[in-house]
This record gives structure tokens, sequence and C-alpha cells, in this order.
């Protein structure tokens, strides 16, 4: 009784009695030594012959300790043990489909028989058993359960549904003229006939499709000998027992395999060739290289799996995509940032130097719904023992994405959650008031801040970037900009704020202020003193340029104290 008919598309079976267990003949021990296999007992070398023979794999079960007279094709029960012919022990879950009885699991389908209804010395009845297993399910099982077995790898690579029948009745044979065995009830799980498989098959294609003269009688005459049935005109039938005649050409193959390689000539292609279209990402990723390799950053390749550790340190829970087979049980999850592996490679690092910057050009997963979704990132990290590095890190962002191309963006504020953080997981390696999203025409391209996932007196700041949003933003091409005729002029401006205001909200406010006039902001220097409550001192450098003249010192000093009166009435700060 088949309850899997996807999983079992044919079973046949034959019911045998007046068995006697004995060595099987000299010529049938010699064949199966030649052919790398152990020769064991009459029913048991007969059902090896028969696969070698037939190509169709056979299992024959001691009838008598089958519970219920009856085989059943099923899945598995959740926690149910299997013990195999070789003593392996199996617990087996839904996934897994058996043959059984009325009781057990008797044989994991397709791959390896079990202990249970094993054939030995007191046999007196068999079933003797051929199947057409689906080729993927004897595939997966055979690697989920590191089962490999002849019957596994031909199962796997797909059978015919006719070669069921044709072995039962080979097996059958020699049974009966070896062993005088008697035969009973047979049983066929296929019904329905099977559909024909036509194939136009034209002599003009083929000539011009080998590069040969064939002669139209010969061909015929070839696929004749291989049971392929003319039903008209170019229309030829295959055979039933090929599966994998599937097209023209490969009738084509089977014509020339029968006539002889050599008949095809080599002779040089002739065909158009066309000019090799440029990757837009492999050269986008080239122009980040470059670009950061001129900032001093070093490039490094980190795994693209994490361990159980980092999985729960860094939070990754229903965000890190988990391996169904996992190379290692060490590292069994999908990255879902660089993040964590670059912040490791501080930790490697910290021992060997005072300070680097390092970045890392690579793939994150994560989920979509019910997909995995992978998407190129770029991670740079600045570290140092001895300064502050979110500033300098925001110099080679801001550097960066000009270089690119991309030259509208802004610095703001990350989007506040229930956890204060750009998402659920920075919260273990990033301080929530240090980062800062970067922005441009509405999308957001990444994020930057202090990471506190550092060793003890280090000053770590980290960026990462979605690069195929990046890639959509930048300019094919940047424009070409004359050096400034003009000169500069940079003023300080210090002031006396709430610790609670993003430094980052107070720049932006100052580039904005005047984007014709101010040219750049910096924070040079941020002291905070027990005695102040609550209260930070900043000192920015602006930067003053224009394009058409010469800037007065009244101008700039106008515009300082533009600066100055929104700032106060911005941020209540006091200009010092």
């Amino acid at each position: 009784y088949i309850e899997e008919p996807k999983f079992c598309e044919r079973m046949t079976a034959w019911y045998f009695e007046g068995i006697t267990i004995a060595p099987s003949p000299k010529w049938m021990q010699k064949i199966l030594i030649e052919c790398g296999m152990r020769p064991i007992s009459n029913v048991v070398d007969i059902t090896n012959y028969v696969t070698l023979e037939t190509g169709q794999p056979l299992h024959a079960f001691d009838f008598d300790k089958m519970e219920g007279g009856k085989l059943i094709v099923r899945r598995a029960k959740n926690g149910e043990n299997l013990e195999l012919l070789d003593g392996t022990r199996l617990r087996l879950d839904s996934r897994a489909v058996v043959l059984a009885d009325v009781h057990d699991a008797l044989d994991l389908g397709g791959v390896k028989g079990g202990k249970k209804a094993e054939i030995t010395k007191e046999t007196k009845r068999v079933l003797l058993t051929a199947g057409n297993f689906d080729s993927v399910a004897i595939y997966k099982a055979s690697r989920r359960f590191n089962v490999s077995t002849d019957a596994s790898v031909r199962f796997s690579h797909g059978l015919s549904e006719v070669l069921p029948q044709f072995g039962l009745e080979r097996g059958a044979q020699l049974l009966f003229e070896l062993m005088g065995a008697l035969p009973g009830k047979r049983f066929d799980s296929r019904v329905r006939p099977f559909a024909r498989h036509i194939i136009e098959f034209n002599m003009d294609w083929l000539n011009h499709f080998l590069g040969v003269d064939f002669d139209r009688t010969n061909v015929a005459a070839l696929l004749r000998r291989l049971d392929f049935k003319n039903v008209g005109g170019d229309r030829w039938e295959v055979p039933l027992i090929r599966p994998d005649i599937q097209t023209r050409e490969d009738v084509a193959e089977e014509v020339v395999r029968l006539t002889g390689y050599n008949i095809i000539k080599p002779k040089p292609p002739r065909f158009n060739i066309t000019p090799s279209l440029q990757d837009d990402v492999i050269f986008f990723k080239d122009k980040v290289r470059n670009s950061l390799l001129n900032f001093g950053v070093d490039e490094i390749y980190n795994h693209s799996f994490i361990s159980e550790e980092d999985y729960v340190r860094f939070g990754f829970r229903n965000v890190a995509v988990e391996l169904e087979n996992p190379v290692s049980q060490e590292f069994k999850y999908l990255r879902p940032t660089l993040a964590s592996a670059l912040l490791e490679n501080v930790n490697h690092n910290a021992k060997f130097f005072q300070e680097f910057k390092v970045f890392e050009i690579g793939k994150i997963f994560s989920y979509k719904g019910r997909k995995v979704n992978e998407q190129p990132s770029l991670g740079v990290i600045v570290a140092s023992k001895e300064k502050e590095t979110l500033f300098n890190l925001k110099g080679i962002i801001s550097h960066l994405l000009k270089s690119l191309g991309l030259v509208d963006f802004v610095f703001v504020p990350a989007p506040q959650n229930k956890d204060g953080l750009v998402s659920n997981f920075t919260k273990t390696y990033l301080q929530p008031a240090s980062v800062l999203t970067i922005e441009s025409s509405n999308k957001t391209v990444g994020y930057f801040g202090k990471s506190t996932y550092v060793p003890k007196g280090w000053y770590v700041s980290l960026f990462e970037v979605n690069l195929s949003v990046l890639l959509e933003l930048v300019e094919g091409e940047e424009e070409y900009r004359p050096l400034p005729k003009y000169p500069a002029v940079m003023r300080d401006m210090s002031l006396l704020v709430d610790q609670d205001i993003p430094i980052g909200d107070i720049m932006q406010e100052i580039e904005l202020s005047n984007k014709k006039l101010i040219e750049d902001v910096d924070l040079v220097d941020e002291y905070i003193d027990p005695r102040w409550i609550g209260k930070q001192s900043l000192s920015f450098r602006i930067v003053f340029q224009s394009d058409t003249r010469t800037l007065t010192s009244e101008e700039v000093d106008r515009e300082i104290k533009k600066v100055g009166d929104l700032l106060r009435h911005k941020f209540n700060a006091e200009i010092r």
C-alpha cells in the first residue's frame, strides 16, 4: 500500500516461497566480486546481480518477519527508530519515507534495507520488491542521514518507471532457475498506461547540427536498434526505458555515439564577436576599493558564516538565516551584517597595532518574507587607542561618496524605535546617541556611529552601507568642477548645549543655514566638565567660500551672527 505516491511513483512486489538459503553460484560470486560487491547469500546476491544487469535496484524482505503480511510505503513517524543492515541506528522524522509493515519501519526507502526483515539462513519465504522513487527525495535522505549506497546513487540520478517491472521479472527468473523458488501473488501499483514521448527528428536539421552528411536509411536503422519507433515521417517514439532522451539533441547524441565520435571532424567555430558588456556592480565595487585604498583603508575578507556565540552575542535571533546543511556546526548561520566580523577584527588586531582602518565588501543575508534576500554591503572600521575616530570616519565617508559621484547627501540622526536604535540588533555594538544615517533622495544609504563592542581604552567607529541602494543613487558621471578661484575663510564657533542634543543635528543646521556660502563644517573640540550638569562644550570650524567673489570679513561676520542666532533659537545654545 502506497501512502506517499509523490515519493514512490511505482512499487512492484512478488511473493516467493520454498526458499533455501545457500551460497550463490560461483559465476555470480565472481561477477559481484569483480564489480566490488561482497557475496552474501543466493537471494541477496540475486538482487545485487539484477541491479548490475538491469540498473534497477531490488530488495528482498523475509516475509515471515513482516508483521501483518503487508508492505506499506509511508512517511516515518517523528522519533521512529530504524536499525539498518550494517547496524547503523537512525532516529527518523516525518521528512523520511520508509517501507514498513503494519507496525515498524523495515527499510529507509530507496536508500538501505533494515535489520528487522533481513534475509538470514532461516528465511523460507521472501517478498521481492522493485520500486521507482523520487530522485530529489532520495538524494536529500542520503545526505541528511549520511548513508550512501549503490541504490541511493542510482535513484538520485533518476530511473525509468518501466525498470521496476523489468528488474522484478529478471529477479523472479533467477530465483526460479537457481533456487527452484515457487512464485505466488504479484503486486504492481502502476494502473495507468505510460505516456508516449514523441520527438520531431529531421535529417536536414541533424546534418546541419552535427556538420556531417548522414544517410537517412542508416540513421533510421541505428534508432531502431535502440528501440525507437517511427510513427510517421520525422516523428520518433522514444523507448520508455530511456527517460534521459528529452530533446532532438539527445537523439543526435545517440546517433553519434553508435556511429563513432571520430566521424565529426574538428572545425573552428564561426560567429560574430560582440564586445563584452561591463558589469556595473563589479565596476562599482572596484571604484569603492580604489577610493578607500587612497584614503589608507586596508581591505580584508571575513567568513560569510557566523557562529552560535556571535548569533547570541550580537542579538541576531530571528534575523540571521540558518543553514540547512552547515559545513560546520560551529558556523551554521549566514551573517545579516558585516559589523560583527569587523568588530571581531578589531579585537584580534588590537594587540598588534595602535590604530588601523579596514573595510570589507561582501554579501549579507536576511529573510524577506519566506525567501532569503542577499545584498552587497560595504563595511568600514576606524579604530584607535589614542584618539576619537568618529569624525575621521565621517570624513572618509564624505570623500568616498563624493568620489563615487554622490554629491547630494546628508547625515541625520538615526530613526528611533522602542529600543532607541537603528535596528533591533545594533544595540549590542553601537552607542544610540552617536548613530547617524546617511540619506539621499529620501533613501537611507547606510549608517555609522561609535561602537561599544571594543577593547578597553579603544575608540572604534563603524560604517555600513547598502551598495545596491548606493549604486542606484550614484550619478553616472561626475561633472567637471574647476578648482575654486576665490579663497576660503574659516571661523571657529564655540557653544554650550545640552548633552542630549545630537552633534549631527547641530552640524546639519549650520550647513543648511546658507548652502551657497558654507562649504564645510567640522567638529574640532568636544569637552564635558563634571561641574556642568547635563551640558557639553562644542567647538566647530566653519569654512565659508564663494564661487563668484572673495568674501569680506563683514559678510562672514553677518553669517556667523546668523548661525549663532539660529543655534540659540533652535537648541537654546550659549555662544561662547
